[in-house]
């Protein structure tokens, strides 16, 4: 797959990418182990997708142009969401040079050093964006908006790349009052693959 800088990206532009990256992986039964503990028969690992600059640019174009309010900085939990944000980071500056910073969440406070749980160029009052890279049951996108309010960040939207459709995730993570927007569903990526498949 090759995409022409000058062209804005599409959403079967990612799923390609992510099926041309073995970020998707299928079974006949339910093999893979979520980390809501739940088996399926469907993993998607986009940390593979991302690790690729075409994919990282196609994420980060489509994250901006879903951006629905003016943000200081993007970010998110510890591993996944880092470069995600980095990804949107650079598109936004790319685009027009718009400055909109990238931090991340951990997941415990180092035990030395300032202590922080968010970490980057953000300031209390900041509007920020939340991505991740799944939402399943919605854990770890909620456990970052939490910490970032509690540092006090504001918080309205947050990003995924793809929506499982799964354990009520998106409800979840709405009843905290903040919007969620997915790239692509896991249905959407399933068709992708299977139109993929029948293609050879």
């Amino acid at each position: 797959m090759i995409k022409s800088p000058a062209m804005p990206a599409t959403q079967q532009q990612l799923l390609q990418s992510l099926i041309k990256t073995k970020s998707f992986q299928f079974s006949a039964t339910p093999t893979f182990k979520l980390t809501s503990g739940a088996m399926s028969q469907f993993y998607v690992d986009c940390r593979i997708g991302i690790s690729y600059p075409e994919t990282r640019q196609i994420v980060g174009e489509l994250m901006l142009s879903r951006v629905q309010q003016p943000v200081d900085a993007v970010g998110g939990l510890l591993v996944a969401a880092y470069p995600i944000a980095v990804a949107l980071s650079d598109a936004a500056h790319a685009k027009n040079g718009q400055l909109i910073r990238a931090f991340f969440v951990r997941k415990e406070p180092k035990a030395h050093g300032m202590k922080k749980m968010v970490e980057g160029a953000v300031n209390e009052g900041d509007r920020v964006l939340i991505v991740d890279d799944v939402i399943t049951s919605g854990k770890s996108t909620i456990e970052a908006i939490e910490k970032c309010r509690d540092a006090g960040l504001v918080v309205h939207q947050a990003m995924v790349i793809i929506d499982r459709e799964e354990q009520e995730g998106r409800a979840k993570i709405e009843a905290l009052g903040v919007k969620v927007d997915a790239l692509c569903t896991l249905q959407e990526l399933q068709k992708e693959r299977t139109a993929a498949h029948a293609g050879y």
